[in-house]
């Protein structure tokens, strides 16, 4: 067994622990020293790079405080990237990603047959992910599944809202959101499943889960027909993703790299 399989449960394990605590620039800045080690532990790494893309899913926080017949659904979102894996050996590799992502989520009540509120939050972030994985084959398909962690950089938020109502009846409504302030951290797990090509060029289609540590919005809305609404979000989504890999480095410079 090589040095590099002896050495990816330890790290990862020391990956998680690290994400107890609270510091977390200390954590990722952890998480990259533990993914250059790595990788760097064989011989020979191939090393390839991909862009990637797909819908997101939200989900609103679980201590959201709801009434009055409203509900929180998830509205769809993007993300777009770049990927760059590093196969170390036939079975393991590392990921490291640069993701511009976009999440939303809509607070709606329609209980009242007057009085229907649609208000649609939205979230832009980027975010670098880093995993490690094991890949495999199933017949004539690479199939690979992974964990990590990452770290968020919020961008923007906004909000939308859509009244239906009897214009005839005075209604007021206003709504809140908290700044996104600072950085954020989240867990990942995800898989692909694809073809490869000559040339190791490769297409991938995958999903990953990322949940987050840090809550990243607090909105609601207060009306003058109901009482006051208050929903959450930690930045939790579930993301749909199509990779087109390149050829590997070493075929564009007709050599294999070794570190």
């Amino acid at each position: 067994m090589s040095f590099l399989h002896q050495q990816t449960l330890p790290a990862l394990m020391m990956v998680f622990r690290f994400f107890a605590e609270k510091s977390y620039m200390r954590r990722f800045l952890f998480s990259l020293f533990c993914f250059a080690m790595i990788v760097h532990c064989d011989a020979q790494v191939n090393m390839k790079l991909g862009f990637t893309g797909g819908p997101t899913f939200s989900f609103a926080g679980s201590d959201s405080v709801l009434s009055d017949g409203f509900f929180t659904s998830t509205k769809t979102g993007f993300n777009v990237g770049s990927v760059l894996t590093l196969q170390a050996g036939e079975h393991f590799f590392s990921r490291l990603g640069v993701n511009y992502s976009n999440q939303g989520f809509a607070l709606r009540q329609t209980s009242d047959a007057i009085y229907g509120t649609d208000v649609r939050f939205r979230l832009n972030q980027l975010e670098i992910p880093l995993s490690i994985g094991f890949t495999g084959y199933l017949g004539n398909l690479r199939h690979r599944e992974y964990i990590g962690v990452g770290v968020r950089f919020p961008l923007s938020s906004y909000n939308n809202v859509i009244l239906k109502t009897d214009t005839s009846v005075a209604h007021t409504i206003t709504i809140t959101q908290q700044p996104i302030k600072g950085l954020a951290t989240f867990l990942l797990a995800g898989f692909e499943i694809g073809s490869e090509f000559k040339n190791d060029a490769a297409i991938f289609f995958g999903a990953s889960f990322k949940y987050g540590m840090q809550n990243l919005m607090n909105g609601g809305l207060v009306s003058s027909h109901f009482a006051p609404q208050a929903v959450s979000y930690n930045g939790t989504y579930v993301g749909l993703e199509l990779t087109y890999y390149l050829p590997r480095f070493s075929y564009w410079f007709k050599r294999d790299f070794t570190y």
